[in-house]
């Protein structure tokens, strides 16, 4: 009985993951208040994403609002995923989705190319430019040109950036996100052995289990 319990508790946090994470737009639920989209199941190095952020923060604080996506796959695109290998188009897409609450500068990087609009509408000269940084191999790899195409981007404005920091100082997403998830599964640990407390007391006091 014990065994199915904690199976339960299990099958729960496995449903209750990718429930969580399937959305119609992931990318537009995130860059509503932050600065980065990336996929957070993904194992790129904490620094890569650390340095990115700090990128996205300077030029920000210094009068050159952008927002990046960085995009692995089709399932980082939810029920758009039509759009894998459009970059251009997603990026058009997701400026839209984003109008309401950010009209700025989007950056969207992929495995096959970049997709950049500003005010929800496309730049060619921009987007011209952003295809002469070469795409980086893994998630990694594109956190990395993300990171170096905001800062041709920055610099084309006139703005200089600080240097890349050694390992990146700021607090990642990703450790909020392992919070979150730690907070769940303690919640549905307890729930189970709540529940197996409860049925032992009534196999005690005589009772059917499921009374």
């Amino acid at each position: 009985m014990k065994l199915r319990v904690l199976v339960a508790v299990l099958a729960l946090v496995a449903v209750a993951a990718p429930t969580a994470l399937a959305d119609g737009d992931p990318a537009s639920d995130t860059l509503i208040t932050e600065q980065l989209f990336y996929p957070y199941y993904s194992n790129t190095p904490k620094a890569a994403v650390k340095q990115l952020q700090e990128t996205l923060a300077a030029a920000n604080k210094a009068g050159f609002p952008i927002r990046v996506a960085v995009i692995t796959s089709p399932y980082d695109l939810g029920s758009v995923s039509a759009l894998w290998h459009k970059p251009q188009p997603y990026a058009r897409f997701l400026s839209l989705e984003l109008a309401f609450a950010y009209k700025d500068k989007l950056l969207v990087v992929s495995p096959n190319g970049w997709g950049f609009v500003d005010a929800t509408k496309p730049d060619p000269k921009t987007l011209a430019l952003l295809r002469t940084v070469p795409i980086g191999k893994g998630t990694d790899g594109l956190v990395e040109s993300a990171d170096k195409a905001v800062r041709l981007l920055a610099g084309k404005a006139g703005i200089k950036l600080p240097a890349p920091s050694a390992g990146g100082g700021s607090s990642s997403n990703m450790d909020t996100i392992v919070i979150a998830i730690a907070a769940v599964v303690g919640a549905l640990l307890v729930a189970g052995v709540e529940i197996l407390r409860r049925r032992r007391r009534r196999r005690e006091a005589g009772q059917p289990e499921s009374a």
